[in-house]
């Protein structure tokens, strides 16, 4: 059996319907948050019984500052309205869509999140940067291409 494994310039991270532009970085984190039942039977045994609570999700994004765009990716500026909207935002990731820049409209994960902060790093002599996180609001849902299975 041959192994493949993911190149992360794969993973493509898109927030509206538009993958993130010139994008160097992203990191998924997803969590379950669990509480413990003690019960007299789980006691006398001296094992903790765990069970999920919640889920939760957060993402984490970067990449160089555009000073101007006319193919809709989003920009700094853009993210950082709609951070301050202080409204949920869809966003997505998946892996690349052959050698498009776009994610597969399956395998990956779609959902609400809210922006919860943005970063500008403008270091004399190297290209500006943003960094972007993104926290989940609702259920994250996995991308079937025909219709969304609802997790967690």
């Amino acid at each position: 059996m041959e192994h493949s494994v993911l190149d992360g310039t794969d993973l493509i991270l898109s927030v509206g319907s538009e993958a993130l532009g010139f994008s160097t970085g992203c990191k998924i984190s997803t969590s379950a948050e669990t509480g413990e039942r003690v019960t007299k039977e789980a006691s006398g045994g001296k094992w903790k019984e765990k069970y999920v609570k919640s889920f939760s999700e957060s993402i984490s994004a970067d990449g160089c500052v555009l000073r101007s765009v006319s193919t809709g990716l989003p920009t700094y500026d853009e993210l950082k309205a709609m951070m301050l909207a202080g409204v949920p935002v869809d966003a997505s990731y998946a892996l690349r869509d052959g050698d498009q820049r776009t994610g597969k409209v399956s395998g990956g994960y779609s959902g609400k999140y809210i922006i919860t902060s943005i970063e500008l790093d403008g270091q004399a002599g190297n290209d500006a940067k943003y960094s972007v996180k993104l926290d989940n609001c609702g259920a994250v849902k996995k991308l079937t291409g025909l219709k969304d299975e609802k997790e967690g």
